[in-house]
């Protein structure tokens, strides 16, 4: 799976931090928005604009510096037919820049999704489909949301099955099938235990401070993405991207 031409680029950048993409309306670059509605008026055809060139910004902004793009695609969505034309756009501008584009869909058949998006890399999945949903093709990688932060996932997620918790068993088995694992509680309890009863998996973790992310990593600083979804507000992506370089090295060295 592509999941090492990740790998790759994340010992290539030393730094193993995505650039997450997960535009909120109400919080869009104003100056942007006004521009597009002045041209647009006030419906959904600005709003999509103003994604689009955000988008293309902190993409541009993270070249060379980052190893990968974490789209969020419901928030894409939200806006119909022409949210996914953006993302569609920023999936092809990511690769064009030699970013790793991984689209967080949550797909239970990826096939719909790679079809439809030509440019992406990885595609996060169900892992409660089975091992159907690891079917990706020798080119691209599944990222199978194993723990997620909703408010009652524990209902689910913490359930004891046999010796360990369903999240654990399900992680198990999307490893042994070639899939990496997203966990995007924040809590580093999730991360180190996955680390720890799996032997240290591929993880990518979200909404998480780099402190508790580290869990994730070996000693040699391979293992893991950690998704930073707050340069996309920055003022100054370029700026941001580079503090979040410098404190990421706090808890990471990557070999």
């Amino acid at each position: 799976m592509s999941i090492q031409r990740l790998q790759q680029l994340i010992r290539k950048t030393k730094t193993p931090v995505a650039l997450g993409l997960r535009p909120e309306t109400d919080r869009l670059p104003q100056a942007v928005l006004h521009q597009f509605r002045s041209m647009y008026g006030e419906g959904m055809m600005a709003v999509t604009e103003t994604m689009r060139y955000q988008g293309c910004q902190l993409i541009n902004a993270a070249a060379g510096k980052l190893p990968a793009v974490y789209l969020h695609a419901e928030s894409y969505l939200r806006c119909g037919a022409m949210g996914f034309e953006v993302l569609s756009n920023l999936v092809t501008a990511a690769h064009h820049q030699g970013l790793y584009v991984i689209v967080d869909c949550r797909a239970a058949d990826p096939s719909a999704w790679l079809e439809g998006l030509p440019g992406a890399d990885g595609v996060t999945v169900m892992p409660y489909m089975g091992p159907d949903c690891c079917d990706v093709g020798e080119d691209h990688a599944a990222f199978a949301v194993v723990r997620t932060a909703n408010r009652r996932s524990v209902e689910a997620q913490k359930m004891v099955a046999g010796d360990r918790r369903l999240y654990e068993a399900m992680g198990a088995q999307m490893s042994r099938h070639g899939a990496a694992l997203v966990v995007e509680t924040g809590r580093s309890g999730d991360v180190k235990e996955l680390a720890r009863r799996l032997d240290h998996p591929f993880m990518v973790v979200l909404d998480a401070a780099y402190e508790n992310a580290s869990y994730a990593f070996d000693d040699f600083g391979h293992g893991g993405l950690i998704v930073d979804d707050h340069v996309q507000y920055a003022e100054d992506p370029a700026k941001a991207i580079d503090q979040a370089v410098q404190v990421m090295k706090q808890w990471v060295t990557v070999l």
